[in-house]
Order: C-alpha cells, then sequence, then structure tokens
C-alpha cells in the first residue's frame, strides 16, 4: 500500500512539472516557486503571493502586473513563481517574451501564426518578459500593439517584466499606436517595483571588485614597453621615414606677386 502512494505521488509530480514546463517553455523555471524563494525580498514575495491568491477575482477584470526592477532584481523570477503556482491551481498560463514571439513567428507560415495567437488568446494568464529588449520594428510594433489590444478585450491579464522605468519605457518608443496600447496596460495593471536584495546588490558589488582587481592588478604588474628609439621599438611598431618635399603638380609654376 506504502508503495502504491509512493508511485502516485511521483506521478502526480511528473505530471505537475511537465505542466509548468508548457506554461513556463523552459525547463530551468519550473523550480521558480514560492516553496524555492530564498527570503532575500520578503516585500515582493508577499505581492506576488498576495496576486496568485486573489487571482480568480482579478481574472474577471483582466488586472495584470507591471512588474520593474534593475536588472537582477529578481523580476522574472517573481513571475515565473506566479505561472508555477496558478498552473498548479489549474489554470492555463503562458510565460514568454517578445522576443520569444518574434522568433517564433519568423518561423512560422500564415496557418501557423494563426495558430500561435490563438494559443495565446486562449490563456488564463499571458507573462511577457523582460519587455523593451527586443528591437522595435514595424512589425514587432504591430505584434505587441494585436496582442495587448486583443488581451484588453477579452480581460485576459498580462504580467509584464521590464528593467525600464515607465517614463523611460514610454519615451523609447516612437510608434503613437505602441505607447498608447503601453498606456493602456499601464492603466489596467498594478504596478509593482522590485527592489534590489542587498545581499545580492552586495554579492554583485563584490564581484565587480574582484573582476576588476584581477585586470588592473594584472595590467599594473606589466612592464610598459619602451619606445624611446627606433631600435627599441617592436617589429609592428610604424618606422621613422623622413619627410620629403612636396613637388608643385607638373606645368604649374608659382607667380611672384609685387613687391616679393
Amino acid at each position: 500500500m506504502q508503495n502504491c502512494c509512493e508511485i502516485d505521488r511521483s506521478v502526480e509530480e511528473i505530471i505537475k512539472h511537465e505542466k509548468r514546463r508548457r506554461a513556463l517553455g523552459q525547463e530551468n523555471l519550473c523550480h521558480w516557486d514560492f516553496a524555492h524563494d530564498n527570503g532575500q525580498s520578503p516585500l515582493t514575495t508577499d505581492v506576488m503571493w498576495e496576486y496568485a491568491n486573489h487571482f480568480g477575482e482579478l481574472l474577471e477584470d483582466g488586472t495584470g502586473l507591471f512588474i520593474f526592477g534593475s536588472p537582477g532584481a529578481g523580476k522574472t523570477y517573481a513571475a515565473a513563481a506566479i505561472v508555477n503556482e496558478l498552473t498548479d491551481r489549474g489554470y492555463d498560463c503562458m510565460f514568454t517574451s517578445m522576443n520569444n514571439i518574434m522568433t517564433e513567428l519568423s518561423t512560422l507560415g500564415l496557418e501557423g501564426r494563426r495558430n500561435l495567437f490563438c494559443q495565446i488568446f486562449s490563456k488564463d494568464l499571458l507573462v511577457l518578459d523582460d519587455l523593451g529588449s527586443e528591437v522595435e520594428t514595424y512589425y514587432t510594433n504591430q505584434t505587441f500593439i494585436q496582442i495587448v489590444t486583443t488581451c484588453l478585450s477579452k480581460s485576459i491579464p498580462v504580467i509584464v517584466t521590464t528593467p525600464y522605468p515607465e517614463d523611460a519605457l514610454l519615451k523609447a518608443s516612437g510608434n503613437e499606436k505602441r505607447i498608447m496600447a503601453l498606456t493602456r496596460l499601464l492603466n489596467r495593471n498594478i504596478n509593482y517595483t522590485v527592489p534590489m536584495p542587498v545581499a545580492r546588490r552586495n554579492r554583485n558589488l563584490q564581484q565587480r571588485q574582484k573582476a576588476e582587481a584581477l585586470v588592473k592588478g594584472a595590467a599594473s604588474q606589466q612592464p610598459l614597453p619602451s619606445f624611446g628609439s627606433p631600435a627599441d621599438r617592436p617589429e609592428t611598431a610604424v618606422q621613422d621615414v623622413p619627410c620629403q618635399p612636396v613637388p608643385a603638380p607638373a606645368g604649374t609654376q608659382h607667380k611672384k606677386t609685387a613687391g616679393n
């Protein structure tokens, strides 16, 4: 009886993992959940948990999240934790990015593109990770506008993560329709900025200082080459060439002016 229970739990875990992988599209994000949170940003964890816990109510109005924050602050982890939690609860989620969508569209024919959009617009939740990192072209803007407009009209919550502040995200685009779509999404969503955890900031600083010490320390120990005389110069150095007077063009003479 115990073995049967263990087998059942094992099968349940496999099914759970596979559902997460399909929602996230990446194997490494399957364990980015609340259970594995390192506790470095408790406020962020609480906000994300409350969003997931009240998702049923938020889904009715299509309310999503705009997650701002510096690179490495934990924005992607926060969004993935919500997706994993909601997927475990039976919601149909998609975690992707504009870069991934544009790459996939470039490999598909007309029917494949139609199917991809149908898949996106059938979800309970859409996550667009790292918005602003994509190359902004006419086609990219049109695709983004179509996704946002359709999700808003269908009340599909959209979670957006971006390293850019709100004003920079809006000013970065010269496309008025894209700006309008972003503005509508910002107005519909809950906006939250993930603070950089102190431990992570200190670790990044230590890594940078260590790298600088390695490079600058090694450079300071190297003797500087001497270029005091042509004999001391490396073979690849440009050799001294005596200056030669520039001859006047053929057939021309300098005219003497009066008084010269």
